[in-house]
C-alpha cells in the first residue's frame, strides 16, 4: 500500500495528465486517434514497470489476428485491462460509466471511442452491445471480460453472452486471452499494487463463420474451455 501512495499513484496522476493534456489536442488537430493510442500504451507500460509488474507473453501474436476481432479475458484484478491493453492492437474497451465522467482521462476515453455501461442498468447494457457492434461494423476490435466482474478466488465465473451475441451477429472470430498473476498483484478488494509477474496466454483465433444465435451456448464454451485451459 505504501509502495502504491507513494509511486504508483503519483506517478499514474502525473503521467496520465502529461500525456493526454499533450495528445488530445494533437488528436482533435490531425483528426487521428492513433498518437493518442500510442501514447496510452506507453503510459500504462511505464506505470505497471514503476509497480513492478512484469508481462510474459505467450502463444500467437495477438496483433496478427483477423481484424476487426473480439478479445476475450477471464478477470481476477483491476490490473486486467491495463496488462493486457498495451499488447494489442487498436481495441475499444467496454468500460464502468463512472471513469468517462473522471476529467480529462473520460474525455480521452471518449476520443478513443471507447463504451461506458453501468453493469447493473439493463437499458444501459442493451446501449453498450449495439454499440459494439458498431465499432465492430466500423472495422475496430473489442477488448471484453465476459465474467463482467472480478472473480474473488481465481475461478472462471458464468459468462455473460453480450460478446458472443456481438460476434454472431457480425460475424467476427473471437480472440481467447488467459491471464494469470495479476490476482496475487491486486486481489479484488485491495487498493494496494504488489510487484510481481502477469502472464498472458493468447490463444488462436476462434472463427463465427456459418454460425448463427443457436450456437452462441456452443460458441461460449468453447472459448470458456480455451481460456481455461491455461489457468
Amino acid at each position: 500500500m505504501l509502495r502504491s501512495l507513494l509511486l504508483v499513484l503519483p506517478s499514474t496522476l502525473i503521467l496520465a495528465l502529461v500525456g493526454f493534456a499533450v495528445m488530445i489536442p494533437v488528436t482533435w488537430i490531425l483528426r487521428d486517434v492513433r498518437p493518442l493510442y500510442a501514447v496510452a500504451r506507453m503510459v500504462v507500460r511505464v506505470i505497471l514497470r514503476l509497480a513492478g509488474v512484469r508481462i510474459d507473453v505467450r502463444g500467437p501474436d495477438p496483433w496478427l489476428a483477423p481484424q476487426p476481432c473480439i478479445y476475450v479475458a477471464n478477470h481476477t484484478s483491476n490490473v486486467d485491462p491495463p496488462a493486457v491493453f498495451p499488447y494489442l492492437p487498436r481495441v475499444v474497451i467496454m468500460g464502468k460509466a463512472v471513469v468517462f465522467r473522471w476529467p480529462l482521462l473520460g474525455h480521452a476515453l471518449k476520443l478513443a471511442e471507447f463504451i461506458p455501461v453501468e453493469r447493473n442498468e439493463p437499458e444501459s447494457r442493451r446501449q453498450a452491445l449495439e454499440a459494439g457492434v458498431q465499432r465492430l461494423r466500423k472495422g475496430l476490435s473489442l477488448l471484453i471480460f465476459p465474467e463482467g466482474t472480478r472473480s474473488p478466488d481465481g475461478r472462471l465465473l458464468p459468462f455473460r453472452p453480450g460478446p458472443f451475441t456481438m460476434a454472431l451477429e457480425t460475424h467476427v472470430p473471437i480472440v481467447p486471452i488467459t491471464v494469470i498473476g495479476t490476482r496475487d498483484i491486486m486481489s479484488k478488494g485491495k487498493l494496494g499494487i504488489r510487484p510481481g509477474r502477469v502472464r498472458l496466454v493468447f490463444h488462436p483465433p476462434i472463427s463465427t463463420a456459418g454460425l448463427t444465435p443457436a450456437d452462441r451456448d456452443t460458441l461460449m464454451q468453447q472459448v470458456r474451455d480455451a481460456i481455461g485451459s491455461a489457468l
